[in-house]
């Protein structure tokens, strides 16, 4: 074994995480034997943590389950209901790739999911990394991952110049990722490095003092751990400004709509939205509803995204007419935006 693997395989035997939802109890660890993991849950698992942490990821991880037991619910499930179980985790392409990719293996794999590393990165949403992780951690397959923490831990302990976003930077991640990668305990090994990342090599306030590779780390060695990974160069990020438009008819429900499958939480029932400026809501207003009149302005509600801010200021209209689309707030089994959600928490 490598200058990682050795130590870091020891240290995961007695501080790794063993008892996630989706890991399969190991009956002994240093061997890497008990019951293999499933493959479902792995794949959901690394699904979900692409981009999210995992204090976040298990309470949806459960629920999730709980609706989709297995590969046959979730691909027989429409795509409201799984959008519906994956409100607030955000990045919801993930959860369309999921009920996707589903229905490719019912329909082509036989409801067995691939083991094939090629087969497994063809399936929507995933990648090389994510196609690693899958099949290392159930099947123990000797693949190398990459994902924020092992960039972060790798980049720390390598002294690697540059942003992973670049491609030469990522090329050369990507290289030692497969370096150090052992032959033997993969599956370990991949839920080792990457908790490594995310319990003491973490972005701020690395616990250097507990690591067990810190001999081996250059940033460790050269008091450079504040360095590495190099940061991304700052962009400011554009703020756009909209409307959302409560409609609220007699008995108090409101008018819901199916957003487009591209785009900002695609495939997500929201509200209706329209220009931010006065004549433009009289006119959106008057289009759906002639008799609809403004009851009220709601508090403005800033949301995030990647590369912009949203500035969403809610409009409550009076909808007298009897139009289809209407849901009532509390009983909605569709899933909507987090801001929406905070919009709709407002009228109460």
């Amino acid at each position: 074994m490598n200058s990682i693997s050795k130590p870091l395989l020891k240290w995961f035997d007695q501080h790794g995480r063993h008892s996630l939802p989706w890991q399969a109890s190991q009956s002994s660890p240093q061997e890497g034997q008990g019951n293999p993991a499933n493959i479902y849950h792995v794949w959901l698992s690394e699904i979900m943590l692409q981009q999210t942490q995992v204090s976040t990821v298990i309470s949806y991880f459960n629920n999730f389950i709980h609706h989709f037991p297995n590969l046959l619910a979730l691909a027989n499930a429409s795509e409201d209901a799984v959008l519906a179980q994956w409100a607030g985790l955000g990045y919801y392409a993930r959860a369309r790739n999921l009920h996707k990719t589903a229905q490719i293996i019912m329909q082509d794999y036989h409801g067995v999911f691939p083991d094939n590393i090629e087969q497994v990165m063809a399936l929507p949403g995933i990648g090389e990394s994510t196609a690693g992780a899958i099949l290392s951690i159930s099947h123990n397959q000797n693949h190398a991952i990459l994902d924020g923490n092992v960039k972060r831990v790798l980049s720390r302990y390598h002294q690697v110049k540059g942003h992973y976003g670049q491609a030469q930077t990522l090329k050369q991640l990507w290289a030692l990722a497969k370096q150090h990668t052992p032959n033997t305990r993969n599956n370990d090994y991949t839920q080792a490095i990457m908790d490594l990342g995310a319990t003491l090599c973490t972005r701020s306030n690395p616990d250097c003092s507990r690591c067990p590779v810190q001999q081996g780390c250059q940033s460790y060695q050269h008091n450079t751990q504040d360095e590495y990974p190099n940061p991304k160069p700052k962009k400011n990020k554009p703020s756009r400004s909209i409307a959302m438009l409560i409609y609220q008819n007699k008995q108090g429900q409101v008018y819901l709509e199916k957003r487009p499958t591209k785009g900002i939480w695609g495939g997500l029932w929201s509200l209706k939205e329209c220009e931010d400026s006065p004549e433009e809501i009289i006119r959106t207003i008057q289009q759906f509803d002639v008799s609809a009149r403004i009851n009220r302005m709601l508090a403005p509600i800033k949301h995030s995204f990647t590369h912009y801010n949203l500035i969403i200021n809610p409009v409550v209209v009076d909808c007298p007419e009897n139009i289809c689309g209407f849901q009532p707030i509390h009983q909605l089994k569709v899933g909507t935006p987090t801001p929406v959600n905070k919009i709709l928490m407002q009228l109460d």
